[in-house]
């Protein structure tokens, strides 16, 4: 619930909505929490990826903690990591368990 609010709001107040929505505020701040960690591992990497040109983030298990639908939040957390590293390739592997990232 956002303050303020109006007569109307209040009487089309729907709780399950409600906590859905904070359901879904909680999880992307837990992707945007990941994505700090990544990044924050990239930099501290970065001098041992220079040569190859690639980076392999190993906690993409992290994802699957956020929800027990991890294939309704990996695109999501791709879609962010490709604003983020913008035209570096974002390969998974098929068992879901690191990504790596490659600018080579």
């Amino acid at each position: 619930m956002k303050f303020p609010i109006t007569r109307k709001s209040l009487q089309a107040f729907d709780y399950a909505k409600v906590q859905a929505d904070m359901i879904e505020e909680e999880i992307q701040k837990r992707l945007t929490l990941n994505l700090e960690q990544l990044c924050e591992e990239f930099k501290q990497t970065m001098p041992s990826n220079v040569k190859e040109k690639k980076f392999v983030w190993s906690q993409l298990r992290h994802i699957r903690m956020i929800s027990r639908e991890m294939d309704e939040y990996l695109p999501q957390f791709i879609d962010k990591l490709k604003e983020i590293f913008i035209g570096c390739d974002i390969i998974i592997d098929p068992l879901k368990t690191y990504v790596i990232i490659d600018w080579s």
